[in-house]
């Protein structure tokens, strides 16, 4: 039965891959019973046959189940297309070119709770810090909010400083 036991955890996998897009899929359940009528078989030749063959229709549900599930998961991972968007937690209906990032200039700076700097911008968004820093502004600054280096939350450079703050948007 070790055969068995590594066809469980990937089957499992598949399985709640599946679930989430439409868990009464008839077209899915099937599939997935094709797949597990395989670990029957005790001629490895021929059980390998059974999975090559049946994880054809399996693979198919997986890509339709990914395309609905995961695109819906990740919405907020979407590219941002305006400013106004810039740094929004929620997904936006149209899709729009991308922007890599926009320049405002700052209205004020004031420390949060924790002392962490929190800008307002011309256009009307907020960003807070995610760290201790001091910054003094000379007056007319320009911030350059960007995405950060793995595209994973954004960074705010102020006017021509030689390094950025990792910024969460507030507003």
């Amino acid at each position: 039965m070790r055969h068995a036991r590594l066809y469980a955890t990937p089957l499992a996998a598949v399985l709640m891959a599946i679930a989430p897009a439409g868990a009464a899929s008839a077209a899915a359940a099937n599939a997935a019973a094709d797949v597990v009528a395989c670990k029957k078989i005790t001629d490895h030749d021929q059980r390998l046959a059974c999975f090559d063959k049946s994880s054809d229709g399996l693979e198919a549900e997986m890509r339709k189940a990914g395309e609905s599930w995961f695109g819906g998961l990740f919405a907020s991972a979407r590219p941002d297309s305006t400013e106004a968007s810039f740094g929004k937690r929620e997904a936006e209906p149209t899709p729009a070119p991308e922007l890599d990032n926009i320049k405002s200039h700052i209205v004020s700076m004031r420390p949060d709770p924790a002392g962490h700097p929190v800008f307002t911008l011309e256009n009307g968004q907020v960003w807070r810090s995610q760290e201790n820093a001091r910054i003094h502004l000379k007056g007319d600054e320009v911030a350059t909010v960007s995405h950060s280096m793995l595209g994973m939350g954004y960074q705010l450079q102020v006017g021509d400083m030689s390094y950025s703050l990792s910024v969460v948007r507030e507003r």
